[in-house]
């Protein structure tokens, strides 16, 4: 195993147009221990991943347990990628990638678009099309990524409006339980708190804050239980970080602003995301005197 592993060091090291020396500053170690490992030693097992992601290939693949797909691996390069990337790093990462991604949908893009810097403008990438849509924000102040795949019937039966999804966003057409969602956001995890004392930092009446709690606990978005705390039993509440709900009121921000600025916007859509079985509506647009010849100027215009 040893001198398979040698072997094939050797082989994706020079397939990768790599000196001893460089992929030694890549993993932070001597040039004289890739040499040692490329003559039959082994590195310590920590380095594997950082080895194999450099190389562009797979710790299995080094070792000979697995033969060399003919594509690279594009899964296992980014879990690889990721894992070796220091945890305040992986946001910025996952935006460059997805970046990366999106600009993968301009067909009559040819460069190689990069990741903006030091935006001024509040710019972001959209997505439309008839199989997915996204849309994300690039600036350093709050990066997001938002991305669907659009089902063949479209996202209706997903989003239908039950009673739990009225009463969200009933609960959230109310400023003070913005206001409570964001004290409850701000501490840390596993604190349990009364309702006299979030009335009393969130400056609101105890029976308002009651109100927004039980309407919370109710969609499962905050959580209780009965305490013995005094000589009267008393609730207290505790908040679960929903990821969703976070992501809600981020887009929430974005969709009240007009969205001017694109870095990448792709519009080749036909049908929209919410398709109901065929209506008079749903049927394609009636074709008028110079509609194709409008049609086509447009796509001129921005293919320039």
């Amino acid at each position: 195993m040893e001198s398979q592993f040698s072997k094939n060091l050797t082989k994706y090291r020079k397939r990768c147009k790599l000196t001893q020396g460089q992929l030694a500053a890549k993993l932070h170690v001597t040039p004289q221990a890739v040499s040692k490992w490329e003559n039959g030693s082994l590195p310590d097992s920590e380095l594997l991943p950082m080895i194999a992601g450099i190389l562009g290939t797979s710790i299995d693949v080094l070792f000979g347990l697995q033969e060399e797909r003919e594509t690279p691996d594009l899964e296992q390069l980014i879990m690889d990628t990721i894992r070796q990337t220091p945890a305040e790093n992986r946001a910025d990462l996952v935006m460059k990638l997805f970046y990366a991604m999106a600009a993968a949908f301009h067909d009559y893009k040819l460069s190689k678009q990069k990741y903006p810097e030091n935006l001024e403008l509040e710019t972001y990438i959209e997505i439309k099309t008839d199989y997915e849509g996204a849309v994300a924000r690039l600036n350093e102040d709050m990066k997001y990524i938002c991305f669907f795949k659009i089902p063949e019937n479209g996202v209706n039966s997903y989003t239908e409006a039950t009673d739990n999804m009225v009463h969200l966003f009933e609960t959230l057409a109310d400023k003070d339980a913005i206001d409570i969602i964001h004290y409850l956001g701000s501490g840390y995890r596993n604190r349990m708190q009364s309702l006299e004392y979030i009335a009393k930092q969130t400056a609101l009446p105890i029976e308002k804050v009651k109100k927004v709690m039980d309407g919370l606990d109710r969609l499962g978005l905050v959580w209780r239980v009965s305490a013995e705390i005094s000589d009267t039993p008393s609730i207290i509440y505790g908040y679960g970080n929903n990821t969703a709900l976070t992501g809600l009121l981020i887009l929430a921000k974005s969709i009240t602003r007009y969205l001017q600025f694109h870095d990448i916007y792709v519009d080749t859509w036909g049908r929209a995301s919410f398709r109901t079985e065929k209506t008079e509506s749903s049927c394609p647009v009636p074709q008028v005197d110079g509609w194709e010849e409008t049609q086509n100027i447009t796509q001129e215009e921005e293919n320039l």
